[in-house]
Protein backbone atom coordinates (compact mmCIF):
# COMPACT_ATOMS: atom_id res chain seq x y z
CA UNK A 1 0.00 0.00 0.00
CA UNK A 2 2.58 2.57 0.80
CA UNK A 3 4.45 1.58 -2.18
CA UNK A 4 1.11 2.57 -4.19
CA UNK A 5 0.88 5.53 -2.82
CA UNK A 6 4.26 6.79 -3.37
CA UNK A 7 3.67 5.86 -7.09
CA UNK A 8 0.31 7.68 -7.29
CA UNK A 9 1.78 10.97 -6.01
CA UNK A 10 5.17 10.62 -8.10
CA UNK A 11 2.88 10.32 -11.18
CA UNK A 12 1.03 12.97 -9.84
CA UNK A 13 3.76 15.25 -9.40
CA UNK A 14 4.58 15.99 -13.30
CA UNK A 15 0.56 17.26 -13.68
CA UNK A 16 0.72 19.30 -10.58
CA UNK A 17 4.13 21.11 -12.07
CA UNK A 18 2.61 21.78 -15.19
CA UNK A 19 -0.92 22.99 -13.08
CA UNK A 20 1.27 25.35 -10.92
CA UNK A 21 3.16 27.06 -13.36
CA UNK A 22 0.17 28.01 -15.21
CA UNK A 23 -0.79 30.54 -12.31
CA UNK A 24 1.99 32.36 -12.17
CA UNK A 25 2.73 32.95 -15.59
CA UNK A 26 -1.14 34.36 -15.96
CA UNK A 27 0.28 36.48 -13.14
CA UNK A 28 3.25 37.63 -15.00
CA UNK A 29 1.64 37.82 -18.43
CA UNK A 30 -1.09 40.44 -16.69
CA UNK A 31 1.38 42.38 -14.62
CA UNK A 32 2.90 42.77 -18.33
CA UNK A 33 0.00 44.15 -20.18
CA UNK A 34 0.85 47.94 -19.89
CA UNK A 35 -1.35 50.32 -21.64
CA UNK A 36 -4.84 50.19 -20.28
CA UNK A 37 -6.98 53.14 -21.90
CA UNK A 38 -10.34 53.49 -23.10
CA UNK A 39 -11.17 52.78 -26.39
CA UNK A 40 -14.89 54.04 -26.02
CA UNK A 41 -16.81 55.72 -23.44
CA UNK A 42 -20.21 57.48 -22.44
CA UNK A 43 -21.73 60.00 -19.93
CA UNK A 44 -24.36 58.31 -17.64
CA UNK A 45 -27.02 60.20 -17.31
CA UNK A 46 -29.67 59.63 -14.13
CA UNK A 47 -33.50 59.36 -15.43
CA UNK A 48 -32.03 59.68 -18.60
CA UNK A 49 -31.61 63.33 -18.51
CA UNK A 50 -28.48 65.52 -18.55
CA UNK A 51 -26.65 66.59 -16.31
CA UNK A 52 -24.03 63.45 -16.29
CA UNK A 53 -23.43 61.72 -13.14
CA UNK A 54 -20.33 59.51 -14.33
CA UNK A 55 -18.62 57.49 -16.83
CA UNK A 56 -18.75 54.15 -18.89
CA UNK A 57 -15.85 53.12 -20.35
CA UNK A 58 -14.74 49.63 -22.79
CA UNK A 59 -10.99 49.33 -21.60
CA UNK A 60 -8.05 47.42 -23.57
CA UNK A 61 -4.73 46.75 -22.58
CA UNK A 62 -1.70 45.58 -24.76
CA UNK A 63 -2.63 42.07 -24.14
CA UNK A 64 -5.89 42.55 -26.24
CA UNK A 65 -7.46 42.22 -22.60
CA UNK A 66 -11.12 44.03 -22.54
CA UNK A 67 -12.93 44.77 -19.71
CA UNK A 68 -16.16 47.47 -18.73
CA UNK A 69 -15.51 50.11 -16.28
CA UNK A 70 -18.04 52.41 -14.45
CA UNK A 71 -16.61 55.42 -12.56
CA UNK A 72 -19.39 57.92 -11.06
CA UNK A 73 -18.64 61.62 -10.64
CA UNK A 74 -19.63 61.09 -6.63
CA UNK A 75 -19.76 58.19 -3.81
CA UNK A 76 -22.95 56.31 -4.13
CA UNK A 77 -25.39 57.28 -1.37
CA UNK A 78 -27.60 54.16 0.58
CA UNK A 79 -30.41 53.73 -1.97
CA UNK A 80 -28.03 53.65 -5.37
CA UNK A 81 -26.12 51.19 -7.12
CA UNK A 82 -24.46 51.01 -10.25
CA UNK A 83 -22.85 48.02 -11.96
CA UNK A 84 -20.47 48.16 -15.61
CA UNK A 85 -21.56 45.47 -18.33
CA UNK A 86 -19.27 43.50 -21.00
CA UNK A 87 -21.20 42.58 -23.81
CA UNK A 88 -19.24 40.22 -26.06
CA UNK A 89 -20.31 40.12 -29.74
CA UNK A 90 -19.15 37.50 -32.00
CA UNK A 91 -16.52 34.41 -31.60
CA UNK A 92 -17.29 32.31 -29.44
CA UNK A 93 -18.77 33.47 -26.53
CA UNK A 94 -21.26 35.62 -28.80
CA UNK A 95 -24.15 37.06 -26.64
CA UNK A 96 -21.87 36.71 -23.16
CA UNK A 97 -22.87 39.38 -20.81
CA UNK A 98 -20.19 39.89 -17.76
CA UNK A 99 -20.93 42.44 -14.72
CA UNK A 100 -19.02 44.17 -12.08
CA UNK A 101 -20.49 40.97 -10.11
CA UNK A 102 -18.94 38.14 -12.08
CA UNK A 103 -16.31 36.67 -11.07
CA UNK A 104 -12.81 38.61 -11.52
CA UNK A 105 -15.37 41.15 -11.29
CA UNK A 106 -14.66 43.94 -8.69
CA UNK A 107 -18.41 43.71 -7.40
CA UNK A 108 -20.90 46.32 -8.00
CA UNK A 109 -20.75 49.91 -7.24
CA UNK A 110 -22.48 50.33 -3.77
CA UNK A 111 -23.15 53.01 -0.78
CA UNK A 112 -19.47 55.15 -0.13
CA UNK A 113 -18.52 53.59 -3.70
CA UNK A 114 -17.64 55.37 -6.99
CA UNK A 115 -16.42 52.30 -9.32
CA UNK A 116 -16.17 48.91 -10.12
CA UNK A 117 -14.78 47.31 -13.65
CA UNK A 118 -16.33 43.91 -14.59
CA UNK A 119 -13.27 40.53 -15.11
CA UNK A 120 -11.29 40.94 -18.17
CA UNK A 121 -11.88 38.94 -21.80
CA UNK A 122 -8.90 38.33 -23.61
CA UNK A 123 -9.60 38.20 -27.36
CA UNK A 124 -7.46 38.40 -30.58
CA UNK A 125 -10.51 37.31 -32.75
CA UNK A 126 -11.13 40.33 -34.76
CA UNK A 127 -14.19 39.54 -35.54
CA UNK A 128 -15.60 39.92 -32.06
CA UNK A 129 -16.60 43.28 -30.68
CA UNK A 130 -17.33 44.80 -27.29
CA UNK A 131 -19.57 47.42 -25.76
CA UNK A 132 -19.89 48.27 -22.15
CA UNK A 133 -22.74 49.33 -20.48
CA UNK A 134 -23.47 51.12 -17.05
CA UNK A 135 -26.65 50.75 -15.46
CA UNK A 136 -27.71 52.67 -12.70
CA UNK A 137 -30.42 51.59 -9.63
CA UNK A 138 -32.65 53.07 -6.75
CA UNK A 139 -34.00 51.44 -3.67
CA UNK A 140 -36.68 53.69 -1.37
CA UNK A 141 -37.88 50.33 -0.17
CA UNK A 142 -39.74 48.32 -3.11
CA UNK A 143 -37.17 46.90 -4.75
CA UNK A 144 -34.62 47.82 -7.04
CA UNK A 145 -35.53 50.26 -9.75
CA UNK A 146 -33.63 50.91 -12.82
CA UNK A 147 -33.08 54.71 -13.18
CA UNK A 148 -30.46 54.94 -15.78
CA UNK A 149 -28.35 53.52 -18.43
CA UNK A 150 -26.01 54.24 -20.99
CA UNK A 151 -23.56 52.36 -23.61
CA UNK A 152 -20.44 52.84 -25.49
CA UNK A 153 -19.91 52.29 -28.87
CA UNK A 154 -19.83 48.47 -29.91
CA UNK A 155 -15.54 48.40 -30.85
CA UNK A 156 -12.57 46.22 -31.09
Amino acid sequence: MKTLGILLSTAGLAGVGAIALASPAQAVEEANCPGARPISSAQIFRDNKPPGWGDIKLMRDSCSQYWAEVVMDSRLPQYAMTSAYLVQTGGSNNGRVLSCDSSGGTGAVVAGQRTCRTPKVKSRDTSTTFTAMAREFRNFGSGWDKISENRTARTR
